[in-house]
């Protein structure tokens, strides 16, 4: 019986320290930032041009919109282009406004070719900027609804 207490004791006192533990622990963390460049735009556009003076081209109708952005890179820009080009005596114009530190590229035509709107972009966030569009129409544009497309791209510059 004396011996089966001297091993009871020794697995015990054994088994305790194999388990015990310590006060302290550590771990190593590590965190990637990967680039970020995310833009977005509010809603749809909607323009009606049904106007003229008498001996001129169609009034040229006006709609606006805003961006939002956000990018922690460095020398970006954004484009922009439309999914098909736009039919014969119609155009569209956009502006973007530029977020902080930035330049925008003032009113441009767009078309299927990517055009810069906004340069200099560099590790600045945007919200509620102003997206501004203007179509404008010479008497060769037929009656007609035209719907198009708008990218807009945050690339390098």
């Amino acid at each position: 019986m004396k011996r089966f207490f001297t091993l009871a004791f020794t697995i015990f006192a054994f088994s305790t320290s194999a388990f015990a533990q310590a006060n302290v622990a550590s771990q190593q963390v590590t965190i990637n930032v990967n680039e970020i460049a995310v833009i977005s735009v509010v809603g749809n556009v909607s323009m009606t041009i049904n106007a003229a003076t008498a001996g001129q081209a169609p009034d040229a109708v006006t709609a606006s919109s805003t961006y939002h952005m956000t990018t922690n890179g460095s020398d970006k820009k954004i484009t922009g282009e439309l999914d098909v080009n736009m039919p014969t005596g119609l155009t569209l114009n956009t502006t973007m406004a530029a977020p902080t530190g930035a330049t925008s590229e003032g009113k441009k035509s767009l078309s299927t070719s990517s055009v810069d709107l906004v340069k200099s972009i560099t590790r600045v966030r945007g919200a509620g900027l102003a997206l501004n569009y203007q179509a404008v129409a010479t008497v060769d544009a037929e009656p007609d609804t035209v719907v198009r497309t708008v990218t807009y791209t945050i690339t390098n510059n």
